[in-house]
């Protein structure tokens, strides 16, 4: 009986023993093995391949590129004659650029400047470094200014950086009154402007702001966008204005005096201020109806 316990005993100690595996994981080990190809890249050692952008060669190894790169890990891998080629043409990217995007590959370390992110963006969005792409997106939201929130919108949209694009495009809203001063502003297409005054969200002391962006918009180009006055001032919300503003400022703009539809928008804000209050919700419209900015929510 004693020794059948003593086998019972040992298979148990034999069963856990089976059971009990240990992992080691070294997390400081793919930064040594990197920082190794890092000399050897250094050295001139164990290159395979050379990439050229513009007069740019750089010397690099197949294996870390594809590793660090979608892009050219399908480039090696796959049936294209890049495949097997000793030297590789980049064309859209600059030797400069490419350059860093390779130190990064190698390196995990990029500085990203207000010089050189307009490049390094799309670059990095070529190779599919998402790592850098991002960086380059943060850079540019930390960027955001009154005088350059519609240029990096209108960049964010080109290079599909939907975050950004919604960022810039937030900003632009919330600094309406300082943005509206500015160049970029007064460039927007007829399609922007209007895009940008509609919204709800747009952030105004007072609808007086919409009304001034209109004219300064208008008069920068005066005799291309004269005709665009009326598609404008649907977006403007007249009934809004004071009374006082309405009848000196409005109706005396020659740019309203000369155009029937915005007297009809005009007439329009007039009749909505002769209403008893209790009544104003009889003339219901876009334009009658308050701007609700995210930092200022409408009360109800």
């Amino acid at each position: 009986h004693v020794r059948d316990s003593k086998k019972k005993g040992s298979k148990t100690i034999a069963a856990e023993d089976k059971d009990q595996r240990t992992v080691t994981v070294n997390p400081s080990h793919t930064g040594k093995a990197f920082k190794v190809m890092n000399e050897l890249r250094s050295k001139r050692l164990l290159f395979d391949v050379v990439i050229v952008a513009e007069d740019v060669e750089i010397e690099a190894h197949r294996v870390i590129l594809a590793a660090c790169s979608p892009y050219f890990c399908a480039m090696f891998t796959g049936d294209m004659t890049e495949s097997k080629a000793k030297k590789i043409e980049i064309k859209d990217v600059d030797g400069q650029t490419l350059s860093k995007l390779i130190d990064y590959i190698y390196t995990a370390e990029i500085e990203v400047t207000e010089e050189n992110v307009q490049v390094l963006l799309p670059a990095a969005s070529l190779l599919q470094l998402m790592d850098v792409r991002q960086n380059c997106c943060d850079f540019l939201q930390s960027q955001l200014h009154p005088t350059n929130c519609l240029g990096i919108r209108a960049f964010a949209d080109l290079h599909t950086c939907t975050e950004l694009l919604q960022q810039a495009n937030a900003y632009a809203e919330q600094h309406f009154p300082e943005v509206m001063l500015g160049e970029e502003f007064l460039s927007l297409s007829l399609d922007q402007v209007c895009s940008l005054i509609s919204s709800d969200k747009l952030t105004v002391s007072s609808e007086e702001k919409v009304f001034e962006a209109v004219i300064s918009w208008i008069n920068y180009e005066k005799e291309s966008r004269l005709e665009h006055m009326a598609k404008l001032m649907e977006h403007v919300r007249l009934p809004l204005l004071p009374r006082d503003y309405l009848v000196q400022t409005v109706e005396e703009e020659a740019l309203i005096k000369n155009n029937n539809t915005c007297k009809d928008f005009l007439i329009e804000a007039m009749k909505y201020h002769l209403l008893p209050l209790d009544q104003r919700q009889l003339i219901k419209n876009p334009r009658t109806k308050p701007r609700t900015p995210v930092s200022l929510p409408k009360v109800s």
